[in-house]
């Protein structure tokens, strides 16, 4: 989603010592969020829900766009096949124009759905943007479901009624 993974610059939040194993490629610790939402260390899954959680709290874009996990002064690139944050759940607030989508997000957070920014990838996947825009995030399926449950086909183009508004839901590579 045109945010890097790994270095292949100067990214000054990662470590030195990191970012010279990154270039020698004498990293030892692969750390891979998959297109589903689970995280792997050198392609083992990771099975520790608290660990898990960490991550999906700690995902972060550097300031020359790289995925991360940042906590505190420690930063560590990753490795992204899809998107950083998932969407785990939504709740519809009020009704018409006045009706308001709360997203729950891996991270921890919830957000408010932006409507505008929803699209679906060659995988029928749906996406939108999230955080003011600072990621773009995957509905997981129950939640994909709720929204897709106000789907209309209309002469082969989809739209989707929500928030008041009908919207045409593009298709995005």
């Amino acid at each position: 989603m045109g945010k890097k993974n790994y270095i292949d610059d100067d990214a000054p939040e990662i470590p030195e010592y990191i970012r010279e194993m990154m270039k020698t490629g004498e990293i030892a610790d692969r750390i891979v969020l998959d297109r589903e939402g689970n995280w792997h260390h050198n392609g083992e899954p990771f099975t520790n829900k608290k660990i898990i959680d960490f991550f999906n709290k700690s995902v972060n874009i550097s300031i020359d766009g790289h995925f991360v996990l940042h906590y505190s002064n420690y930063t560590y690139p990753i490795e992204v096949e899809d998107v950083a944050v998932f969407i785990t759940g939504v709740r519809f607030e009020g009704f018409g124009s006045f009706e308001r989508v709360i997203m729950n997000l891996t991270t921890g957070q919830t957000d408010e759905l932006d409507p505008d920014t929803l699209y679906y990838r060659q995988n029928n996947a749906l996406y939108c943007s999230v955080l003011g825009g600072k990621f773009q995030a995957r509905f997981m399926r129950s939640p994909s479901f709720h929204i897709l449950d106000r789907l209309d086909e209309i002469e082969g183009s989809f739209y989707l009624t929500i928030c008041g508004k009908r919207i045409k839901l593009e298709k995005r590579k």
